[in-house]
This record gives structure tokens, C-alpha cells and sequence, in this order.
């Protein structure tokens, strides 16, 4: 097992135990006085802590803060010919990019 399941199994069996041993009547006031159990109370402020929690610690996607080219060199599909080292990208564009490729 990882230690991180393991820490929070931990958790779980100490957090279970404490609810157990406190089953005991109590009085709460949310606006206005309740008398209940204190597995109850200490149960419902356990959920609220976990989503709280999940919420709050959440992983965001990030995303990059610049966009670039992963691979800077231009490196063009093998051809399936006898001479692959005779391609060329310039043979597949019309003469109206290949005017526009040379203005640049």
C-alpha cells in the first residue's frame, strides 16, 4: 500500500473511533437551542470539513501562460519514394503561397 492510503486510513479508523465514544446527548445551538447527539454533530461538521476541504484544495487543469511551438525545427513527412531526401514541402503549395512564402 501507499503511505499516503495508509495515513488516510488512519485517519478514518481515528475519526470513527472519536465519533463512537461520543454518542452521549448534547445541547448545540444553531440559531436556537437543539438537543442531540454528539455523533450526529461532530458527524455533520466532519462532512462539512471534507467538502469544504475538496473544495477549497481542488486541482485546477493549468493552463500554459505562453503558447509556443513544442518543436522548433520543422521536420516534414517521410515520403515513400526511393530518394526520401528529395521532398520538398514547396512542391505541394499553390503558387499563390508560394508568393506569399517569399514576401516574408
Amino acid at each position: 500500500m501507499k503511505p499516503k492510503n495508509i495515513i488516510i486510513a488512519l485517519l478514518l479508523a481515528v475519526a470513527a473511533i472519536i465519533f463512537f465514544n461520543n454518542k452521549e446527548e448534547s445541547s448545540f445551538w444553531l440559531f436556537g437551542e437543539i438537543r442531540t447527539s454528539k455523533l450526529i454533530i461532530l458527524g455533520v461538521f466532519y462532512l462539512l470539513g471534507v467538502i469544504t476541504g475538496g473544495i477549497l484544495f481542488r486541482r485546477k487543469n493549468k493552463h500554459p501562460k505562453e503558447y509556443g511551438i513544442t518543436n522548433p525545427v520543422y521536420q516534414p513527412p517521410v515520403m515513400m519514394e526511393e530518394n526520401p531526401s528529395s521532398y520538398n514541402a514547396m512542391d505541394e503549395l499553390s503558387d499563390e503561397d508560394k508568393e506569399f512564402l517569399r514576401n516574408d
